[in-house]
């Protein structure tokens, strides 16, 4: 108790000192947690979110982007896929169940994938559940939805509203409204802690007649210009074929190459006569204004689809067999995530090195002002030997004050660690979908089984840093142990 009495009195003489030694610490423990705390829960919940898909089939090009844009619904689509291949995967007698996913817009940043209503049956996640739907129902038809709860949430979202969804997969102020073609939300998903929560579901359908109406669009945009063009005519501009004042000019103009596309439907003035061409003209042979609609046909391409097998056995068969082919790849979810964070590794073991120079560098501070603060203390430390103190016992003072100091930097860096986790927890949540535990110990991955096993990382770094500074502790305490009592006495 004497002791504790001592190191406490000797600590608060000097409070600035030590509060500022002790914050140097625990800015450096603070990155060494929160790093490895959301190292480790991320690649948690993506080994999670991947274990629920055996395989993953799209367009050639990189597995890891397809597995991100399927799986995750982050990153951008590698490309697309006939929808005969899908048909043929499912009519495959290998395949328990083949789910296609088609994406193209979004509503506020989130995503729109175009599926099959057995989409919520077939698909289980890591806990065998089915991604059932919560509230309403699952769409029946096109331009309803089924939102996840994030969306719901975040959005504002509920049964019977709708909404009008935006091109592309990122939300950006360039982009174009599908004005004409809102949705109405008909379900909402039960919350999964995966990516799920944070897209909306459509049919296939939806997807198919928005970009077929761009690019129905884009033709009669096309043929209107090349007919003028014929007639010798110089056109006001290709987006304005209509002569109506009301008119409203045609968002997708300058956007003939894009895949996506509001419903535009050219009607004429009732009763208008068609304009005859001026006798200077050069004789043309009569052309449509806009060419007739084609009629509806199947759903022409999908971005992905996910495949379940009957057997585990098939599939690095399957998977082998359609890498060999030129129409479509393969990937295994689980291989891509471990060759995610192999790459991710890198980043976050120089980030770790640089927290742990921090703790280094901080630990030197401790072993500075405890030595500047013993110039200052010599005559204290030899009055405390005349009145009987030992050499031993003001060693273990002076030890035990440079490891209190570093253990205090520890614990309060191991707090602000996790604060700084759960600061960023809701941002990264609404990026990826994937939920954070901020306020959860840390496996220990360093060391015997039996110690990774029962001690939490968090309990590790703060008996590290207690030991750190005693190490930074013995000089001082080594040069108080040899103070000449009769010389500093008599000063």
């Amino acid at each position: 108790m004497q002791t504790l009495t001592v190191i406490y009195r000797n600590l608060r003489q000097r409070w600035l000192s030590t509060c500022l030694t002790a914050l140097s610490i625990a800015l450096g423990v603070a990155l060494v947690t929160a790093i490895t705390a959301l190292r480790q829960q991320a690649r948690a919940s993506f080994d999670n979110v991947a274990a629920s898909y055996e395989l993953v089939v799209g367009a050639k090009g990189s597995p890891l982007q397809l597995v991100l844009n399927t799986v995750f619904h982050l990153d951008a689509p590698v490309g697309n896929i006939p929808y005969d291949y899908y048909r043929k995967l499912k009519a495959d007698d290998r395949v328990a169940y083949a789910v296609p996913l088609a994406l193209g817009d979004n509503y506020r940043g989130f995503r729109l994938v175009g599926t099959e209503p057995e989409y919520f049956t077939l698909v289980k996640l890591k806990d065998g559940q089915p991604v059932a739907v919560a509230q309403g129902r699952a769409f029946a038809g096109d331009y309803e939805a089924v939102i996840g709860s994030v969306v719901a949430r975040e959005a504002k979202l509920g049964l019977g509203q709708t909404f009008v969804a935006r091109h592309g997969v990122e939300d950006t102020a360039a982009a174009e409204e599908h004005e004409d073609a809102p949705f109405t939300v008909v379900g909402v998903l039960r919350e999964t802690g995966t990516p799920l929560d944070r897209v909306i579901f459509i049919s296939l359908g939806s997807v198919d007649e928005i970009h077929r109406d761009a690019a129905n669009a884009s033709q009669t945009s096309q043929s209107l210009l090349d007919q003028l063009n014929a007639l010798g005519a110089e056109p006001e501009s290709p987006a304005k074929p209509d002569a109506r004042p009301d008119a409203k000019p045609d968002a997708h103009g300058d956007e003939r190459g894009h895949r996506h596309g509001h419903r535009h439907r050219r009607q004429e003035p009732a009763g208008a006569p068609p304009e005859a061409p001026s006798a200077s003209a050069p004789s043309a042979p009569a052309a449509p204004l806009s060419p007739p609609a084609a009629p509806a046909s199947e759903i022409a391409e999908v971005t992905s689809v996910i495949v379940k097998l009957r057997s585990p056995g098939y599939l690095f068969l399957l998977h082998r067999e359609i890498n060999k082919g030129k129409d479509a790849q393969a990937a295994l979810p689980g291989v891509e995530v471990q060759k995610l964070f192999a790459i991710v590794g890198t980043v976050d073991r120089a980030l770790l090195l640089v927290s742990l120079l921090v703790v280094a560098v901080a630990a030197v501070s401790v072993l500075v002002a405890i030595y500047n603060s013993l110039a200052e203390r010599r005559r204290e430390v030899a009055v405390l030997r005349a009145l009987g103190a030992r050499r031993r016992t003001v060693f273990a003072w002076l030890l035990w004050e440079a490891a209190v100091t570093a253990a205090l930097g520890g614990l309060v860096g191991v707090w602000l660690g996790h604060a700084l986790l759960a600061t960023a927890g809701a941002t990264l949540k609404f990026l990826s979908g994937l939920p954070l535990a901020p306020w959860t110990w840390t496996r220990l991955e360093i060391g015997p089984s039996w110690l990774t096993g029962y001690v939490p990382f968090e309990a590790a770094v703060v008996v590290g840093t207690l030991l750190l500074g005693a190490l930074m502790g013995l000089l001082p305490a080594a040069l108080a142990y040899r103070v000449n009592v009769a010389r500093h006495l008599s000063e």
